[in-house]
């Protein structure tokens, strides 16, 4: 696990130095996540959808994920809208504590935790993302909603929001083109390959690109959402994976994504919705960091395949 992980926690210290002694690298930064999820995370998606049997875990892997989700939504309600806190601070702690870094770290520690199972491990991160991502922008922007800008929710402008993922487009495109039995040219799944390969490294950079924090008197909160995000979210999984279906390698993928950091995504909604982002930004730096201690111990929970 330390052999996977000190590779990962180099490029993310790379990427943060970058930021560090060239402030102008946020525009990169910006624009590797553009490409990232406009065309490097689709051919991901496309070429594992490819690669794999539509059966049972295309609903189980989702169900998986949603499960946690769900779950962590529900405890950082009750840990967060009770302390006597801004509004907007309690919904940005709701949705740190909630959504996951399934691939931005999660599909990079995946595959190097079980190298010798790149496709299954793929497919379990491919599916956490267009679940995690989805539900973050509808259920995590009216939440954001409710506690930041107060603007009217209405489930068609969350769900429009939802729908302009890219990868959700390559995860249709792929499953349409599986159902209709046309083989797929060698030219397209080579070209797709070589996309994927770049995800994890252009991943890992950008993520050590954006720890970028400024403290603030409410940093404490970093300390349950960690709880939340990275202890309690994996034990969630970890014990609805069996009633849900999902076992052996997907079971233990499932489990570890679950135990993945804050997820970027949260920050931009954040954003866009008034919620507290310069805490919300040291929570993710916090949790991210304390991420390479607790997936060891997470992992260690694991029954070996």
């Amino acid at each position: 696990m330390i052999a996977a992980f000190l590779p990962l926690a180099a490029i993310a210290l790379l990427g943060a130095l970058l930021r560090h002694f060239n402030p102008a690298m946020e525009q990169t930064r910006r624009s590797m996540n553009q490409l990232v999820l406009y065309v490097f995370l689709p051919a991901l998606v496309f070429r594992t959808v490819m690669d794999s049997h539509l059966d049972l875990l295309f609903l189980e892997i989702p169900a998986a994920a949603a499960t946690g989700v769900l779950a962590c939504l529900v405890v950082g309600f009750l840990v967060f809208h009770f302390l006597p806190i801004p509004g907007p601070t309690k919904g940005a702690m709701m949705l740190g504590s909630a959504f996951g870094n399934v691939t931005y770290l999660g599909l990079p520690v995946l595959l190097g935790v079980f190298p010798a199972k790149t496709g299954q491990v793929s497919e379990v991160s491919v599916l956490f993302e267009v679940t995690k991502s989805s539900l973050n922008l509808t259920l995590g922007a009216m939440i954001a909603i409710a506690y930041g800008s107060q603007e009217p929710i209405t489930f068609r402008k969350t769900a429009l929001e939802a729908l302009k993922l890219p990868p959700l487009w390559a995860l249709a495109l792929a499953i349409v083109w599986k159902v209709s039995g046309i083989p797929c040219p060698d030219i397209v799944m080579n070209t797709a390959a070589i996309l994927a390969v770049a995800v994890s490294g252009i991943m890992m950079l950008s993520l050590g690109m954006a720890l970028k924090f400024t403290p603030t008197r409410m940093m404490a909160l970093a300390a349950p959402v960690s709880a939340i995000k990275l202890l309690v979210s994996p034990l969630i999984v970890l014990f609805a994976a069996a009633p849900i279906g999902l076992s052996g390698i997907y079971a233990n993928a499932a489990v570890l994504e679950a135990a993945m950091p804050s997820q970027l995504l949260s920050f931009i909604i954040a954003g866009k919705f008034k919620l507290d982002e310069e805490t919300l930004a040291f929570v993710i730096m916090v949790d991210t960091i304390l991420a390479f201690v607790t997936l060891p111990l997470v992992r260690s929970l694991l029954p070996s395949l």
